[in-house]
C-alpha cells in the first residue's frame, strides 16, 4: 500500500496546530446558533461549536511543501501579523522575566524592515519605547478558546496596567451575544501567582478575557519550529553512503 507522505506529515501537523487529535467535524445545529444570550443551550453546546471550529481550522490551513520555512518567509509572516498602530498590546519593558515586566501600551508604528515597534505606556504617554518584535503581543478578542482550566497565563492584575502570571481557575463560560452567532469569552477567572491573602488562600478574581494574553514562550511558538525538516547529510565513510 503506497502512502501520500506529504498527507501523514500535514495530518500530523495540523493535529499539532489543534492541540488535541481530529475527530470528525461537528456541525453546530441551527438552534444552537440562534442570537439569543437568555436561551438555555445544551450543556457543552457552545464548546463544541468551538471545539469543531478549531478542528476545521486546523484541517484547512495544514500543509506540507518539504522544506521548512525560511527566513524571509518567517519574517513577512510576523509583518502581515503585527499589530496596528492604536492597537493596545501588552509590552515587556525589563531586561529580565520577572513578574510584571510586560504592561499595557499602544502601538504606534510597526517598522517591517527592522521588525520593531513604537510604543506608548499607557500610563505614560510622554514616553516612547522602541521594542522588537519579540516584546509585543497582541491581546485576545475573546474568541481564540485557547485558555482552558489550569491554563498558566499572563493577565493584568485589577486596577493596574501590568500582565501578572496567573492559572485559569475556573473552566471558560462561552456566551453568545446579541445579534452574533460566534460564541466569546467575555471574562476569566483566575488565580495570581503571590496573591495570597492573610491566611494564606488565594482569591479568585474577574479579569475581562481581552487583557489575559498566553505566556511568552506559547505565544511566539511557531509548530514549524517541533519539526526538524533539515536534510540529512552523510560525510565519507558514514553508513548509507
Amino acid at each position: 500500500m503506497e502512502v501520500d507522505e506529504e498527507n501523514v506529515i500535514g495530518g500530523f501537523l495540523a493535529r499539532l496546530s489543534a492541540g488535541r487529535e481530529l475527530g470528525p467535524l461537528i456541525t453546530p445545529s441551527s438552534s444552537i446558533l440562534l442570537p439569543s444570550c437568555e436561551r438555555r443551550d445544551p450543556p457543552n453546546a457552545l464548546q463544541a461549536i468551538y471545539t469543531a471550529a478549531a478542528a476545521e481550522y486546523a484541517r484547512s490551513t495544514a500543509h506540507f511543501n518539504g522544506s521548512a520555512p525560511s527566513t524571509l518567509v518567517r519574517k513577512r509572516r510576523r509583518s502581515k501579523n503585527a499589530a496596528r498602530p492604536s492597537e493596545q498590546v501588552a509590552a515587556k519593558v525589563t531586561r529580565t522575566d520577572e513578574n510584571g515586566s510586560w504592561i499595557l501600551a499602544n502601538v504606534q508604528r510597526f517598522y517591517a524592515d527592522t521588525e520593531t515597534y513604537d510604543v506608548q505606556d499607557e500610563d505614560d504617554t510622554s514616553k516612547l519605547l522602541r521594542m522588537p518584535w519579540d516584546h509585543v503581543m497582541r491581546l485576545s478578542t475573546g474568541a481564540e478558546g485557547c485558555f482552558e482550566k489550569n491554563t498558566k497565563v499572563m493577565a493584568i492584575f485589577p486596577e493596574t496596567t501590568s500582565f501578572y502570571r496567573a492559572v485559569v481557575s475556573k473552566q471558560p463560560v462561552w456566551k453568545l451575544q446579541p445579534g452574533s452567532t460566534s460564541p466569546m469569552v467575555k471574562e476569566l477567572i483566575l488565580k495570581f501567582e503571590d496573591d495570597e491573602d492573610e491566611v494564606g488562600r488565594t482569591p479568585h478574581r474577574r479579569v475581562p478575557s481581552r487583557y489575559v494574553i498566553p505566556l511568552p514562550e506559547a505565544y511566539f511558538h511557531e509548530d514549524d519550529d517541533d519539526v526538524d525538516l533539515t536534510p540529512a547529510s552523510y560525510g565519507i565513510g558514514a553508513v548509507g553512503v
